[in-house]
């Protein structure tokens, strides 16, 4: 039987590994069924670590935070921020409306 020591670091190592692995397949816009897969699988194991309290929560934190920094360059908070606030809304997606075609009364728009 290995010493709570050791299970804590093998349970540590291979956190790194898989949150690497995710990361490698995209951040949390990334919609993809492989993403999601490997994400769901991701969650199981952190959910197992737990509940052997093979190591706290915030340690798994600290490392799933170095391997978002070592991807992507910047902390997993200011990325969300950056690429929430950056991008278009869906409903609009950037685009300008041209309220030009709504002059002219409804039941003569629907004639052309």
């Amino acid at each position: 039987m290995k010493s709570e020591y050791l299970a804590r670091a093998d349970f540590l190592r291979e956190l790194r590994k898989l949150t690497t692995e995710l990361y490698a397949l995209g951040d949390f816009t990334e919609e993809g069924p492989k993403r999601q897969r490997h994400e769901a699988r991701l969650n199981g194991f952190i959910d197992a670590g737990l509940l052997l309290e093979a190591c706290s929560r915030g340690d798994m934190q600290e490392v799933i935070d170095q391997c978002h920094f070592e991807a992507f360059g910047e902390s997993r908070g200011d990325r969300r921020e950056r690429l929430t606030t950056d991008a278009p809304s869906k409903n609009n997606e950037g685009a300008a409306t041209d309220w030009d075609q709504f002059d002219s009364p409804a039941f003569e728009r629907s004639k052309k």
